[in-house]
């Protein structure tokens, strides 16, 4: 409860045990098991208090949309953290936010993996790559960012080529306000393009935020990005 009043800690633990019955739900659904789907606790704008006890309460991994706002945080905490970035990583970041993580969701621009390799290899990670998922722009937003779905291929045999990271799969993220037969469709989307490029090469597919987890865990979503949903009616204080 480190870092929260009670009345706060039991809202969240609250918040947090429906988020998991409805993640349970949904996976059963789709006739998965409900252990093939994790939790991503996304902790943006929210104080660093919040993430001990989500810590406390067995949250699997936090996330963070910002490279300076996870560093800002994880110098003001005295635990070990399981920090995922799960927004654009700025290239001036890395160096400094590099050792933290133990996932990137948003590798993004083949720029962006040269630069992890290059980074990586000055900090000596050759024998810990860094797990990853390229984020997919499957809906075709031009505010969207991310591979297209036809240079996923030429972007993974080049990845494969570099020793400091390990494409683990794919993340994509879905137009605000769709309907759920279009999420449907762009989840699908990238399940149909991981499942053609190979389940066992690639496990890990991160969609699927507060309004439409159990939509993406229908289709295949193995992480599950949750902010909102967590922290709603929690008074995390100034």
């Amino acid at each position: 409860m480190q870092g929260l009043g009670e009345a706060a800690f039991e809202k969240l633990s609250a918040n947090l045990s429906r988020v998991r019955e409805r993640m349970t739900e949904a996976a059963l659904r789709a006739g998965r098991r409900p252990d093939s789907v994790a939790l991503v606790a996304v902790t943006k704008n929210r104080p660093a208090r919040v993430i001990p006890p989500l810590l406390e309460l067995g949250v699997e991994a936090i996330g963070e949309n910002r490279a300076d706002e996870l560093l800002k945080k994880a110098r003001s905490l005295d635990a070990q953290v399981p920090w995922h970035l799960i927004g654009h990583y700025q290239r001036n970041k890395i160096s400094k936010t590099l050792p933290l993580l133990r996932r990137l969701h948003s590798a993004d621009t083949l720029r962006l993996l040269s630069t992890l390799e290059v980074k990586a290899l000055a900090l000596d990670r050759r024998d810990t790559p860094l797990p990853l998922l390229l984020q997919v722009n499957v809906s075709g937003e031009s505010t969207k960012q991310g591979f297209s779905p036809e240079d996923v291929e030429d972007v993974l045999d080049l990845a494969d080529a570099m020793s400091t990271i390990e494409v683990r799969g794919f993340m994509t993220m879905a137009p605000a306000g769709a309907s759920p037969d279009r999420l449907h469709e762009i989840f699908g989307r990238l399940r149909g393009l991981r499942d053609r490029l190979g389940e066992e090469r690639l496990p890990e597919l991160s969609m699927g935020m507060s309004g439409d987890f159990e939509i993406a865990i229908e289709e295949g979503a193995t992480w599950v990005r949750i902010g909102r949903a967590l922290f709603d009616g929690v008074d995390v204080g100034a």
